[in-house]
């Protein structure tokens, strides 16, 4: 029988060679004072590392500043994206002093740093909801035992961020890392905008802006995960019934319905309904979306930690959590530790809506529990604390950051 895996290890093997040969070339040159912003799984920055870019060229404009993505667009000519991007990554892991990734990243796991840089992670979601890296070797959604084989994944990183030293012990199995690699004393970034009062007005004026229809309504956020083996081939599930939701709410709610980044496939409108039910996808910022929604249904989606931090309600439509175990996992106890009520049909979420009866301490509990830090200047502190010694040549660990007298606020 023909072996299915070949294609991906020859793929792996492609992009090995081309990494370590743009890193060949890179390292015959001198380092660099630039920053890279290293993007797995989307064309541009997103998140955190859009705010960390953003923060860079505002209090540094004559610092340089590049992207790099592996990201494969879905035409045809799309897949040698990702083999040119391994060459160019390669080349900027040698020659930059500092690189930012916020998610798993192929070139740097394939390389020997050069002295002198530093790999910072700045993971993509807060806290530890869905297993990931190599908690889920065993599971469905598991990594290919033939790269963990020859690929040491999530290796090389210099610092990682958390947002509570609680869930270092889930983050450190995920990566096969040494606990003392991770620090929540930074902050989130990306949870800035929620909690700064000037980030927080302009990201709510300028999602507003993009839907105006919404004034005088109750929105509601639905931002479910994805499902699927892998990463490609993430799909949508469709749980929510909108004919039902908008049968029972009516025209007093709307529903912002935003798909996971993976998911390529747009969510079904039914006709007649495209006022009650937006699509916002599209939308560049998911949390600028939750500072114009005043509740959050999800299934499974790390979301639910940075919704938090506005105290707002949170609510599970999780019919499928048994399958999504098997598939997946979850660092915590979903039932007992969920900040919400869960419920399995649309009519329960739409009752549960309409009686407007939530328990928000339990939110904010779980909030002050899964951030150590949310004060606003996460992205400060990474960009005056972090980056910018480290471009200057000092060596920045969790260790020293936590070094008493360093005349830090």
């Amino acid at each position: 029988m023909p072996d299915h895996r070949l294609p991906v290890r020859r793929r792996r093997v492609a992009r090995t060679l081309l990494a370590r040969l743009g890193f060949a070339i890179g390292r015959r040159l001198p380092l660099r004072r630039r920053v890279v912003l290293a993007v797995s799984h989307a064309p541009r920055p997103t998140g955190n590392l859009a705010i960390i870019g953003e923060e860079l060229r505002r209090r540094h404009p004559d610092l340089e500043v590049v992207t790099v993505s592996m990201y494969r667009p879905a035409r045809f000519l799309g897949r040698f994206a990702p083999l040119l991007g391994a060459v160019r990554s390669g080349y900027h892991l040698a020659t930059a002093r500092v690189v930012v990734v916020d998610d798993y990243y192929f070139p740097m796991y394939v390389v020997r740093p050069r002295p002198g840089t530093m790999r910072i992670q700045v993971w993509h979601a807060a806290g530890a909801f869905k297993m990931f890296g190599y908690s889920v070797v065993a599971k469905r959604f598991g990594a290919d035992l033939d790269m963990i084989r020859h690929v040491r994944l999530h290796s090389n990183y210099s610092l990682a961020l958390v947002s509570s030293m609680s869930v270092a012990r889930h983050y450190a199995e995920a990566f096969d890392q040494p606990p003392g690699l991770f620090t929540s004393r930074i902050g989130f970034p990306r949870a800035d905008i929620l909690v700064d009062p000037a980030r927080k007005a302009a990201g709510e004026a300028r999602a507003r802006a993009a839907f105006p229809g919404l004034e005088g309504r109750t929105v509601v956020l639905y931002a479910p995960t994805f499902r699927g083996e892998t990463i490609g081939r993430a799909r949508y599930e469709d749980l929510l019934d909108l004919e039902e939701l908008h049968r029972v709410l009516g025209d007093g709610y709307a529903v912002l319905l935003r798909r996971h980044p993976f998911v390529r496939e747009r969510p079904m409108i039914p006709q007649g309904l495209e006022g009650f039910a937006i699509e916002a996808s599209a939308y560049p910022d998911v949390n600028e979306l939750m500072l114009i929604s005043d509740i959050l249904v999800t299934d499974y989606s790390s979301v639910i930690y940075e919704f938090a931090l506005l105290g707002r309600p949170i609510l599970f439509l999780a019919p499928d959590e048994q399958a999504y175990e098997l598939e997946r996992g979850f660092y915590f106890d979903f039932r007992a530790e969920a900040p919400g009520l869960i419920v399995e049909t649309t009519s329960a979420l739409a009752a549960v809506i309409r009686d407007g009866v939530f328990d928000l301490e339990r939110v904010r509990a779980f909030a002050r529990a899964s951030f150590d830090v949310a004060d606003g200047n996460a992205t400060r502190r990474l960009v005056e604390e972090v980056i910018m010694p480290a471009l200057a040549g000092e060596t920045v660990t969790a260790a020293t950051l936590e070094a008493p007298a360093t005349g830090r606020d």
